[in-house]
Order: C-alpha cells, then structure tokens, then sequence
C-alpha cells in the first residue's frame, strides 16, 4: 500500500506540476476529497457504502485500498510542493545538457524532490501505519483489534494497549530515526 501510494503520488504530483489539462483539476479535487475527510469516514464509505452500488470488499481489501487512497492523495501533496520548490533552472540546465525529459526527471529533478521530501514523505508512512489501527473498525484484524481480544480474556487493558504501544513504537522509532540520518547525510 505504501509502495503504490509512493508511485501513485509522485505520478499525480508531476501531472498536476505540468498542469494537463482536465486531468490536472479532476486530481487536484480528488486529492482534496480525500485529505479534507476523516480517515474513519473514508473507510466506513469503502466498505459500507461501496456495496450499495454493487463493489463489496472485505475488511482487509478496504484497509488496503483506504489507506493506498490516503497515502497517494497525501504523498501527491508532499512531492507537488517538492517539485515547486525547484528553480526551474534545473530544468533548462537539464535540457541544455541534451537530457531529455525523462532523463532531465530522474538524474536531475526527482533527487532533489526526494531531498526536499524526505521529512515529509517519511511523517506520512509512519502516520499511514498508525492508521492501521483504524481499520480495525470495520472488522480487520489487526494488532489493535487483536489487543483488545485479549484484553477481553485476560481483563488487564494495560498490558494489552502497552504491547500495542510498544508495537507501533518499534515499527515507527526506527523510520523516524533512519529519516534523520538520511536529512543529516543529505544536508552535507
């Protein structure tokens, strides 16, 4: 899901940077949509909704296709305003290299973009991972949703909601901390 909302995001960001026509406005109020909702809204509408006209998903098929929709409408957002905060020297001086336009985008361009992203782009994988526990909601089973199963045996929510603690804490810590690294070693 992180994986296609990163390719899916930097393909949005570069077709609403190069304003194409239609395409441009209709993913630029899609990407609105999408961020302006509530995530628990979005996946209520996913799996409750969508099968009133015929699309039934279930509960992991809607956590997947959520939280790939919120990722990519917000990694769009991240590489968008990446690509903007390029001198448009970088461009022509691409060009004028003899580098054509994919060249000029994938030597020269989006390396910059990822420098300029990378706080952004890692803050929203590590938020796209704690929404998981959203999804729970609707019936996934996760470590959220496993958590309070057992909390419901053993009666001790502490020790339950500790472990889950501890779980996002040891799946997000390690993200943030290579995030700086790579800031710092991007910064020299």
């Amino acid at each position: 899901m992180l994986f296609f909302g990163l390719i899916l995001g930097i393909a949005i960001a570069l077709m609403r940077f190069h304003k194409v026509p239609v395409l441009s406005q209709l993913l630029s109020g899609a990407t609105e949509i999408v961020r302006g909702a509530p995530f628990l809204i979005l996946v209520y509408a996913v799996y409750f909704a969508l099968p009133s006209i015929g699309i039934e998903l279930e509960a992991f098929e809607t956590g997947i296709v959520v939280l790939t929709i919120t990722a990519t409408a917000y990694l769009s957002e991240v590489f968008r305003s990446g690509l903007l905060a390029i001198d448009k020297g970088q461009f022509e001086a691409a060009h004028a290299l003899g580098l054509n336009y994919w060249q000029s985008l994938f030597s020269v361009v989006l390396p910059q973009v990822f420098k300029i992203c990378l706080p952004s782009m890692v803050g929203q994988i590590v938020l796209t991972i704690k929404d998981t526990s959203i999804v729970s909601l609707v019936g996934m089973v996760e470590i959220v949703r496993t958590s309070r199963q057992i909390m419901q045996i053993t009666l001790n929510p502490l020790v339950a909601f500790s472990i889950v603690g501890g779980y996002f804490a040891l799946v997000c810590y390690p993200l943030i901390v290579f995030s700086k690294k790579l800031e710092k070693r991007a910064a020299r």
